[in-house]
């Protein structure tokens, strides 16, 4: 039996010369981080070298379709080129705002390639949302699917007085307005298929995701080459260290035998993109897509292409490993995150499909992904924490009233510090100056506590939002639809915990007084639907007669918590969930 090795000792082989993980000190931008030596120069070298030793490989699969890595780097190109006719350049910013549709990794290569800013768009938001976002980031060139192409099919005008001189859009179903053009015919009538020549650098500026926070809008987090890029190893510390743990040594890859992810997230998520679809192109991986969830198929597609990694918000992995027996699938790994998990979850896992590793991490827009992760028997040890940082990342706890670091097992807000924390939010500097500090640190806005050995635990959040199956849910949100029915006088929006998501919405109602008894849950949650997303919708909805709230005013969320998770739980015991 091989001689376990203790965590430091693990992490000092995996950052030592000539592994993946090494690490040197690097002043950048004025602020000194430890950062990953091996990393390449930007996404564009980071793309074009996966093409020599991949090309035969299968890239992409999608429902019935499939691209080896050449015919991607083919596709690449001439989107690439096709982005440089219509005047992309170094800088310009790029938006996508779709579905997962193999268009929207060709597009999102081709971008990175020519030094363009991918502006990935929340495709689940409203119109208003959108609008918000392409207004922020004053796009050259968008890229759209059908569904968004007809939502947007009125703002052409609007479109192009922010600049945004082409719109293509993926897979037209129909007759496209004036002003769209379908990309293959785009790219028929484009005569040069050659990847332009572009010189870019590690902190040129790569990215633009956008988190909800709890503003009333979208922020858009700015992101360079490093940052973006550092995460592609950070997302694999965790199983490395796991293994070396055990005493045995890393596996050397074999060139037979191909990786594969289930891509169950948006690719306009950062575990989408900068998880997982990173992580499966560095090593010639193959992406196996869903252009929407459903349990059903993703454990079908894990079976029949023989899936080696999948993962996402808690609830999705618990719902495909239900519909997987032990015998049916080739997991070799499962990694969660985007959310709060259940303690049961290793429990859970193993009844269900055996000893596959299991890990979660944490991270955030603004850190490009993952901050700090776990997997194997620590997980199973820690199963409510989330891990360690990655050897590039650094955590303090501050008291968040008067910024002091507190000491180990003290509960503070959770900072965070290293290579691929982000620049800040696009054209927004009071947002920026208020979580980025000007020594590098990122205020992430979630209560935790850090333990003896260094594990990260965290207890709640400072920001007002709720998580519900990885979907960021401002609060406030919830409560102005619920504001917007002239029937409440008084609102408040909490998580509950949920199995399976992670949270759920839940709320507590005042009614004016002639208007008690006479509405429902139901007529509420009706309210909310024509308003926001259905995932913002309320599950569960008291009424009372009046709010908790301190001598200044301020709802006491702290007490309404406790009391509606109790009332939650009564009716999960029952069978009283809300249909949305």
């Amino acid at each position: 039996m091989a001689k376990t090795r203790t965590i430091q000792e693990a992490m000092k082989i995996m950052t030592g010369p000539g592994m993946p993980w090494e690490t040197e000190e690097k002043t950048v931008k004025g602020r000194t981080y430890r950062v990953y030596k091996q990393l390449p120069s930007s996404m564009r070298e980071f793309w074009l070298a996966t093409k020599t030793p991949f090309g035969s490989r299968k890239y992409i699969v999608y429902d019935n379709e499939s691209y080896t890595y050449a015919e991607a780097h083919t596709r690449v190109a001439a989107l690439a080129a096709l982005f440089h006719s219509r005047g992309v350049r170094k800088g310009d910013r790029v938006a996508i705002c779709a579905r997962n549709l193999p268009e929207f990794i060709f597009s999102f290569w081709a971008a990175a390639s020519i030094g363009a800013i991918i502006s990935a768009v929340n495709a689940w938001g409203t119109l208003d949302v959108l609008m918000h976002c392409f207004q922020m980031v004053e796009c050259r060139l968008l890229v759209l699917d059908q569904e968004r192409a007809t939502l947007l099919a009125e703002q052409q005008e609007e479109l192009a007085r922010l600049g945004c001189s082409t719109i293509l859009v993926a897979r037209p179903s129909r007759s496209l307005p004036k002003g769209m053009d379908s990309m293959d015919q785009a790219l028929a009538g484009c005569s040069d298929k050659q990847m332009p020549n572009v010189s870019i650098a590690p902190e040129d500026n790569a990215t633009i995701y956008f988190t909800s926070g709890t503003t009333s809008k979208p922020k858009g987090v700015l992101a360079t080459n490093r940052q973006f890029l550092s995460n592609r190893l950070n997302t694999s510390v965790a199983g490395a260290r796991a293994t070396l743990m055990k005493g045995l040594s890393l596996p050397v890859p074999d060139p037979n035998v191909q990786k594969a992810v289930l891509l169950s997230v948006p690719l306009f998520h950062v575990i989408g993109a900068h998880s997982f679809l990173s992580l499966m192109t560095a090593m010639g991986g193959k992406v196996v897509m869903m252009h929407k969830y459903s349990a059903e198929k993703a454990s079908e597609l894990i079976v029949r292409e023989r899936v080696t990694l999948a993962g996402g918000v808690p609830h999705m992995v618990l719902e495909i490993v239900d519909r997987l027996s032990k015998q049916s699938h080739a997991l070799e790994a499962l990694s969660f995150g985007g959310g709060p998990a259940s303690s049961r979850l290793p429990e859970m896992v193993k009844k269900s499909i055996g000893e596959v590793p299991a890990g979660q991490g944490f991270g955030l827009t603004e850190t490009n992904s993952v901050a700090t992760s776990v997997a194997g028997e620590e997980y199973v040890k820690r199963p409510t924490s989330c891990g360690l940082p990655t050897p590039v990342t650094r955590l303090k706890i501050i008291d968040p009233a008067t910024y002091e670091e507190l000491p180990t097992g003290k509960t503070g807000e959770i900072c965070i510090h290293g290579p691929n924390i982000a620049e800040g939010y696009y054209r927004n500097e009071k947002a920026t100056k208020e979580a980025f500090t000007e020594d590098g640190w990122f205020k992430s806005g979630d209560m935790g506590h850090v333990d003896e050995e260094g594990f990260l635990y965290i207890s709640d959040r400072a920001k007002d939002i709720i998580i519900r199956g990885g979907e960021n849910i401002a609060s406030i949100h919830v409560e102005n639809a619920l504001y917007s029915d002239d029937r409440v006088k008084d609102a408040a929006v909490v998580a509950v915990p949920h199995e399976k998501l992670g949270e759920a919405v839940a709320a507590v109602v005042v009614l004016h007084f002639k208007h008690r008894g006479q509405v429902d849950e139901a007529a509420l949650r009706k309210v909310v639907g024509a308003k926001l997303p259905k995932h913002c919708v309320p599950e569960m909805i008291l009424f009372w007669e009046d709010m908790p709230r301190n001598a200044t005013g301020k709802t006491l969320k702290t007490e309404l918590k406790p009391k509606l998770k109790v009332e939650w739980e009564k009716r999960q015991a029952k069978g009283q969930m809300a249909k949305l």
